[in-house]
């Protein structure tokens, strides 16, 4: 008999067992012996690492699957309703109080579109029957009348051993998972023996920027690297390009549409799928590794025309089964209906200002953080005399964020909210006179920001609000009426406490005197530019 034929019997003669002593052995004998001999003999089954047993409960049977060399609760079985008229191929708890948390069970396991994630399992109305469901924490549902074919049945076996061996993996793997300022540090260690120097402070708010908002844009002038910060930061976190997890993309001039980065249809009629619309299928079929996303060069075409897809449903993120989701990236489309932009993908842009490129639209800015790089050290060596780096799994819970609206944080960081918030009423006081004041989806971010940042221990609030001003406040300001230029010199009085004067090419940044130093110079470098060419903007290299 095939796995199907018995696990049919079982079902349909399991309420039997009452009767006469002969049919009560028969069906004690299928489920406890003749089933699990069914399961053994499947391709993906190594009789000597799986444990398999049938059990029956006072109304309903199940057979469990546990793996011999794996100390854990959660295990794979098949559950037999009480009314015979169902079977569920589930992953659940044992039954101790103190058992896995559900919410875990289904945060690492990845998302199927068959395999549900719902308390709507119903095993019976007995006590048993409800303490069962309580401890599904997903499953693939059968009906007796349309019990899929024998082939069917051993893929999702499959399906479901094969999810089981990544949570385990995963799960175990967080619960050693080191803290944000021991990851800086291994990022930063990386980076350094990769013979790039860069600030720690620099890594962190780079870290702490992915964590506010899996999309970060690297600036700055040609040279300093910033391609190369981008993969080495993905490969610091296990995220290379020779385990598939890393994908580079330089964008062309030629982009007009978001085709060349998702896919199109070609002159055959083939679908040609897009290197993002690949590395997105991949992270969301392994939700607890990181995936990273490199665009470089993303300002050589219009980014709005060809990123703007992504953009729109990068907004739509919500909380969905303990999951950060987006809506549906091809709602509609046959093949790809279910893709979304997964929380585990993160982005990383390069972009450089000259007369070759685009500028960017305050839709972009105002859903990135803009990190520039101008700083080049070229005379530190420290770095040949180190070992090659090593490469460090940090899990994608670690560097995912927490949060997506201001209520997730609220309860919690409630004061730190309110003290952000308060500085944000200041700035836009600023910022109302050129109408460029922050909406609300930028103070959110920026209190997640300060959230990490802060509760990390690596900033103060000063130095993590100073990194906010930089990058989601300064990026928004060009122009060349009076207004941009007053604009500055009360965002240098508000950084430093200091007025200028008119000949303010004389002041001196003295960072130990100022509240918000990093910030203060860039308003400097922005005015400067204003003296000589009568126009500023945040992307022009400073002006001597």
């Amino acid at each position: 008999m095939s796995l199907r034929e018995r696990l049919l019997y079982v079902a349909e003669h399991y309420k039997q067992m009452g009767g006469d002593v002969l049919v009560k052995h028969e069906i004690e004998n299928m489920l406890t012996r003749r089933l699990p001999i069914s399961l053994y003999r499947l391709e993906h089954i190594n009789r000597e690492e799986m444990r398999i047993s049938g059990h029956h409960a006072e109304t309903f049977p199940y057979v469990t699957l546990a793996n011999k060399n794996i100390e854990s609760d959660v295990m794979v079985a098949y559950l037999f309703s009480e009314d015979g008229q169902r079977i569920y191929l589930v992953m659940l708890r044992g039954d101790s109080e103190e058992g896995t948390d559900l919410k875990d069970i289904r945060f690492f396991t990845p998302e199927h579109a068959r395999v549900l994630k719902d308390n709507h399992i119903v095993i019976g109305t007995s006590m048993e029957a409800k303490s069962f469901e309580d401890r599904v924490a997903l499953y693939l549902p059968y009906n007796i009348a349309d019990l899929p074919s024998n082939d069917q049945l051993q893929e999702d076996l499959h399906l479901l051993l094969s999810m089981h061996e990544q949570y385990i993996k995963t799960y175990g793997m967080s619960k050693e998972m080191m803290g944000d300022k021991d990851a800086i540090v291994h990022i930063h260690e990386y980076i350094r023996k990769s013979g790039f120097t860069y600030e720690r402070h620099d890594i962190a708010n780079a870290y702490f920027a992915l964590k506010t908002k899996p999309f970060i844009v690297l600036s700055g002038m040609s040279g300093t690297g910033k391609t190369k910060l981008a993969q080495l930061l993905a490969d610091s976190i296990g995220a290379t390009i020779e385990n598939g997890r890393q994908v580079l993309i330089p964008v062309r001039p030629d982009w007009h549409d978001s085709s060349d980065l998702l896919g199109y249809i070609d002159l055959r009629g083939d679908f040609r799928r897009g290197s993002f619309l690949s590395i997105m299928q991949q992270a969301i079929q392994h939700p607890a590794y990181t995936y990273v996303a490199i665009l470089d060069e993303m300002n050589l075409a219009r980014v709005e025309h060809y990123f703007s897809d992504i953009l729109s449903v990068m907004e739509s993120r919500s909380w969905s089964k303990e999951k950060i989701k987006t809506a549906p990236l091809f709602p509609g489309h046959k093949m790809f209906r279910d893709i979304y932009l997964p929380s585990n993908l993160l982005i990383i842009g390069t972009i450089n200002m000259d007369e070759t490129t685009h500028g960017f639209s305050q839709k972009l800015l105002d859903r990135t953080n803009t990190i520039e790089l101008n700083k080049i050290q070229l005379d530190s060596f420290d770095f040949l005399d180190d070992r090659d780096p090593s490469q460090h799994g940090i899990q994608n819970v670690q560097i995912q964020s927490q949060y997506v609206h201001l209520k997730d944080a609220y309860v919690e960081h409630a004061e730190l909210i309110h003290e952000v918030t308060n500085e944000l009423l200041t700035v836009n006081e600023m910022l109302i006179e050129v109408d460029l004041q922050i909406g609300y989806r930028v103070r959110d971010e920026i209190c997640f920001y300060l959230i990490y940042a802060v509760k990390s221990g690596m900033f103060t609030f000063d130095q993590a609000f100073d990194f906010q001003v930089l990058q989601k406040v300064l990026p928004r300001i060009s122009g060349s009426d009076g207004y941009t230029f007053d604009l500055l010199k009360n965002l240098y009085y508000y950084c430093t406490n200091t007025l200028l004067d008119d000949e303010f090419e004389t002041a001196v940044v003295n960072a130990d005197g100022m509240r918000f130093p990093k910030s203060a110079r860039k308003i400097m470098e922005m005015m400067r530019r204003f003296e000589v060419y009568g126009y500023t903007s945040f992307w022009i290299n400073t002006v001597r």
